[in-house]
């Protein structure tokens, strides 16, 4: 088996797992708590998804989600273990319904014999792994990274590109795909954060500066007459306004932490809010930042979670945490990171070494705005 942990591998979450209640007048509580909800509808153990990391969610029209998940398992768990023969395959959507009840797993193949739900055409020995999307006019927009295995064991992978696809909402038919050239040409990997912020979408991605510190870029573009992203009208964040000159990239300024390959992007009242965590192995920390525009300057950096996993086991790792801002309940937003193994075995002799983890996050503790007497 290969390539299980991808995407250069970032860590992730803040700790705090308390869920008491607010007394009267008492301050509102800053505690992070665990998900019961989305944690049991990803734990499955038999008929559907029993193992995967991505987790990249995207809000249908009928209030469903699309959660592209990488690297995937299906097949049977007996006592919290999966045999060493089950097939892992490179990415699923996991189509969780509107009243966060049940979901259903998209692949390809036979549930005996599956394969990946999207696969390069005409490319063999190629794969991908999801990135970002949004929906307009019942078609889902989504980018995805392609792959391939350069080397040997679970670090030989190489990046190829970026490619855009269009598929049919809610039948997920493919309706195109196409190149997104601009990442072979700044060499950013676009796509792996998207914001719909009606004119513009905004398109982020990341890409390591001289010294090797993962910054965050953006470009925007829109919905054209044909219901495709124009992807000849892209303009590019120079760090002071845009450009049509796709090598005039720079970084959105004001982040200090090392931006991991998946992160977030969203709005919520005045405020745009970028969720990322740490990049690097061992780190644990998930943080946030604020700004009043959708390409920053960020700031207000909050620490909001540290994953403990890596501490019990030195062998077991997290990365890549994404925001669900569909899902903010009672001022609480649904985070979640992926949890995986060093050692292959121990993603077949426990499959929680390979699962995500779902918290909940108090939107106070992001905005650092918590109520005081």
């Amino acid at each position: 088996m290969k390539a299980i942990n991808k995407y250069f591998l970032l860590v992730i979450l803040l700790g705090a797992m308390g869920c008491h209640s607010p007394k009267p007048n008492a301050p509102k509580s800053s505690a992070v708590t665990k998900d019961s909800t989305f944690n049991k509808l990803f734990h499955q153990d038999s008929g559907g998804l029993t193992g995967a990391d991505g987790t990249i969610s995207v809000p249908m029209p009928d209030g469903s989600s699309v959660f592209m998940m990488g690297d995937s398992f299906l097949g049977k768990v007996v006592d919290n273990k999966r045999d060493t023969t089950t097939k892992m395959i490179h990415n699923t959507f996991v189509v969780v319904n509107p009243t966060q009840t049940g979901t259903r797993t998209l692949y390809q193949g036979t549930y005996q014999d599956p394969e990946a739900f999207v696969i390069p055409k005409n490319d063999p020995g190629k794969f991908y792994w999801p990135a970002n999307g949004f929906v307009r006019d019942s078609v889902f927009h989504f980018f995805a990274s392609r792959f391939y295995m350069s080397g040997k064991g679970m670090w030989g992978f190489e990046f190829v590109n970026t490619d855009y696809f269009r598929y049919s909402w809610p039948d997920f038919k493919p309706l195109s795909v196409e190149p997104f050239k601009y990442t072979s040409i700044n060499h950013v990997h676009w796509g792996h954060a998207i914001l719909d912020a009606g004119k513009y979408i905004y398109i982020y991605g990341c890409k390591p500066d001289s010294n090797k510190v993962s910054k965050a870029f953006a470009c925007r573009t829109h919905v054209d007459s044909s219901k495709s992203l124009d992807l000849n009208d892209v303009e590019f964040f120079d760090g002071h306004g845009w450009s049509k000159n796709p090598v005039s990239i720079a970084p959105m300024k004001g982040t200090t932490s090392q931006i991991s390959e998946q992160f977030s992007v969203f709005h919520y009242k005045d405020k745009y809010i970028l969720l990322s965590q740490d990049r690097g192995i061992g780190t644990g920390d998930i943080f946030t930042y604020t700004s009043n525009t959708p390409v920053g300057p960020w700031g207000n950096k909050q620490l909001i979670y540290k994953a403990r996993e890596s501490e019990r086991d030195k062998d077991i790792i997290t990365y890549n945490a994404m925001a669900h801002p569909q899902y903010i309940r009672d001022g609480e937003l649904l985070v979640s990171y992926n949890v995986n193994s060093l050692k292959i075995s121990k993603v077949f002799k426990n499959v929680n070494n390979y699962r995500p983890r779902f918290i909940r996050v108090p939107m106070d503790k992001i905005l650092n705005n918590r109520t005081k007497k």
